[in-house]
């Protein structure tokens, strides 16, 4: 590994909480079969995978630090475009006979997480009803990581309110789609 690219896992590690890491590999099969995935595992316990080959794990690592620096700056500013829109959803969610939403907090490491893909990972904490949780959807993810969430809630409030997928009995809509609290779906495991 190239000193540049420990340099940067050091970083990214230090940002993420972490002290300690090591490279992990992982032979690949099937159509994959020759290549190999390399990750990081940090202090002995929680996994992130970052690319197939080393090719791509450097600028992996610094593409996550920029998003984490980028998150750290903005946050403030994320969370009320964030209590913004719960405005605007807990209106439509009382005209639906729905449960308001409380955003709490927003955050991208989850350390009590039970799987790395988790630990790293954009969320709301929100309250529904009397129950708190990390509520996570991939778009809002890719929305916090890539710097656009406001252009995204525009575009979700652009759309009529849809139902998430695998939801049968919403109980809150969050960003103009909804969502059940009770089925553990949606949120950080």
């Amino acid at each position: 590994m190239k000193n540049s690219t420990k340099i940067a896992v050091n970083e990214l590690v230090r940002l993420l909480g972490g002290t300690t890491w090591t490279r992990t590999t992982s032979s690949c099969t099937g159509k994959w079969s020759g290549t190999t995935d390399y990750g990081i595992l940090i202090d002995g316990h929680i996994h992130l995978f970052v690319s197939n080959g080393m090719a791509g794990f450097e600028p992996r690592v610094r593409e996550w630090i920029a998003s984490f620096k980028t998150f750290q700056v903005k946050k403030d500013y994320y969370l009320e475009l964030i209590r913004e829109q719960a405005r605007r959803d807990n209106a439509t969610a009382i005209s639906e006979g729905l449960y308001p939403v409380h955003v709490l907090d927003i955050g991208i490491v989850s350390p009590e997480a039970s799987d790395g893909f988790y630990y790293f990972y954009p969320y709301v904490l929100i309250e529904v009803n009397g129950l708190r949780y990390k509520h996570l959807t991939s778009n809002f993810g890719c929305a916090i990581f890539r710097d656009f969430l406001a252009e995204w809630i525009k575009a979700r409030n652009a759309k009529a309110t849809t139902t998430a997928g695998g939801v049968d009995n919403p109980d809150f809509i969050f960003c103009n789609v909804r969502f059940d609290s009770r089925n553990g779906m949606y949120r950080i495991q």
